[in-house]
């Protein structure tokens, strides 16, 4: 592989300026960062892209010139940790593994935090959430693009790339920490996982946090041959994995992302229904919804914004629901807004 050069960044690419601090706290409201979070992720598919272009070329990648980028997710993680995890949630077929590598690093810095890792974890935790397929760029594009179902062959190729990502990355002089990502993300905790089949504590820390979120991403993100699935029915399922993931580290994922993630669909003791549009603050089932549909007449209802940790809300979450039994258009919409 040729030498990493310092590469410009175009106009596309350019990081756009932070949301102004509008708390005392240094956060900001959930509505001006999703604003931020749709521009940062413009600016951060098309670096993800450019990297991955440049490692199909040959060209080594040097993780290192990522810091700026992993810094402003860093940022917009810190002043509301919700947004930008929900925003790149939102994928087309055509750009799943950019906006993947970003939601994954978002995560993984969100879980940093409720791990309570040093700066130095967290840093790499976010570089290796960033770069963690980086791998991909090895796989034939007809396989990587492929619109349908991988086959038992075309699913064998793809689990190279682990491997392949991890050869790129020690290339370009990443750290250690990246390069375990890298190669141990798809590990599980019982010793079924690929490339090593590791097993318990022979699994880093970061490689576990890794296989958390990406599997997270990966099964809440609309792909040609599924449909995506409901982030508190993820949530249910993932929990319901015997020896996938370490327990402890998905109990703290559960906190960093809410029982009902933003975009979950809720059934509500009033008889409505809503989507969360923000996890709450001091409870992970008293998040902010917005009611949308009457279950006693069946029909849409003006939308309506609650908090139900408000002390005078008599409302309250009564469960989840599915929306792939109610066939609801655009969903996703109603929380963006």
């Amino acid at each position: 592989a040729q030498s990493p050069e310092p590469r410009e960044l175009s106009e596309e690419q350019s990081l756009p300026s932070s949301p102004l601090s509008k708390k005392s706290d240094g956060a900001t409201s959930m509505e001006s960062e999703m604003c931020y979070a749709r521009k940062l992720c413009l600016a951060a598919k098309s670096q993800v892209m450019d990297m991955f272009q440049e490692a199909r070329l040959g060209k080594a990648v040097d993780p290192s010139t990522t810091l700026p980028l992993v810094g402003e997710i860093a940022a917009s993680v810190l002043r509301q940790p919700h947004a930008l995890i929900s925003v790149a949630r939102i994928k087309t077929h055509d750009d799943y593994t950019y906006l993947h590598s970003v939601a994954v690093c978002a995560l993984m810095l969100s879980l940093a935090r409720h791990l309570d890792l040093d700066e130095e974890q967290t840093r790499l935790a976010g570089i290796g959430g960033l770069m963690h397929d980086l791998g991909k760029a090895a796989m034939p594009l007809e396989v990587l693009n492929k619109p349908g179902k991988l086959t038992d062959a075309e699913f064998a190729i793809m689990k190279r790339h682990p491997v392949e990502g991890a050869k790129m990355l020690r290339a370009g002089g990443a750290e250690p920490g990246v390069v375990d990502i890298a190669l141990h993300h798809h590990e599980k905790i019982d010793g079924t996982g690929y490339p090593d089949r590791l097993a318990g504590d022979a699994i880093s820390l970061l490689a576990r946090m890794g296989a958390i979120c990406d599997v997270y991403d990966a099964v809440t993100s609309e792909r040609a041959y599924k449909k995506p699935w409901d982030p508190s029915a993820a949530m249910r399922q993932m929990a319901k994995w015997e020896g996938h993931f370490d327990k402890r580290i998905f109990h703290a994922f559960v906190k960093a992302v809410g029982i009902y993630p933003v975009g979950s669909l809720v059934r509500l003791s009033s008889q409505r229904l809503a989507v969360v549009v923000e996890p709450g603050m001091e409870s992970l089932l008293t998040p902010k919804v917005r009611v949308f549909f009457s279950l006693r007449s069946r029909e849409p209802i003006p939308m309506q914004t609650i908090d139900l940790a408000a002390t005078s809300c008599k409302d309250s979450i009564t469960g989840p629901e599915d929306p792939t039994l109610w066939n609801f258009k655009n969903l996703d919409d109603l929380w963006m807004e």
